[in-house]
């Protein structure tokens, strides 16, 4: 029997299923190249980062500090207030003026919509992890965490790390790192320090 358009319901069904099929395949694709472009933005954010970070240590005769962000939205140091909270680092302003090694701080596109689990650093929060390793192990002194030595002589003097598609903030304690032949989406974060490079 025919519709009024000249189309029968098993014509008309078949198109659905044909457009069903299309989709299902068409949508995981989809999702798969945002993925890839987010990890080739990471590489990109973090060369960037690498090369900023370097160059301030050849001005300043050492690594950018660690920042993390005072309730009244100013930047504090652990080596200025050794009491503050030793973790959640980020690369911060001093980067960007009044030398702008970067011209913006860039943010980790794998972090989108989370929320900071501390209110006072949810402004700091999407940023990539940054550590400086010795500047930490000098603020936790006299009696520094023995990972902090392990996490240098396997990383150098410094790290920046994304979430990774996984979305999972930062854990190097796992040394487990994203490699896209585990699945677009895997667990492990995407790192780049001065002895591993990716």
């Amino acid at each position: 029997m025919r519709s009024a358009n000249g189309f029968t319901l098993v014509e008309l069904l078949i198109v659905a299923a044909i457009l069903g099929i299309l989709a299902a395949v068409a949508v995981p694709n989809f999702m798969e190249a945002s993925v890839r472009a987010k990890v080739a933005r990471v590489s990109s954010d973090m060369r960037a980062m690498a090369t900023a970070v370097e160059a301030y240590r050849v001005d300043c005769g050492m690594y950018p500090l660690n920042g993390v962000l005072n309730a009244d939205g100013s930047v504090q140091n652990p080596h200025l207030t050794p009491a503050g909270p030793p973790a959640h680092k980020f690369l911060w302003e001093g980067l960007t003026t009044p030398v702008a090694y970067l011209t913006a701080i860039p943010e980790d596109p794998f972090v989108e919509g989370h929320a900071a689990p501390v209110r006072e650093w949810h402004p700091l929060w999407p940023r990539y992890f940054y550590t400086n390793l010795p500047h930490f192990q000098a603020v936790m002194e006299p009696s520094p965490p023995p990972v902090i030595g392990e996490m240098m002589a396997r990383y150098g003097k410094w790290i920046i790390a994304s979430a990774g598609p996984n979305g999972n903030r930062l854990d190097l304690s796992r040394h487990l790192y994203y490699d896209p032949t585990n699945g677009t989406i895997s667990d492990g974060d995407i790192v780049r320090s001065p002895l591993l490079m990716p």
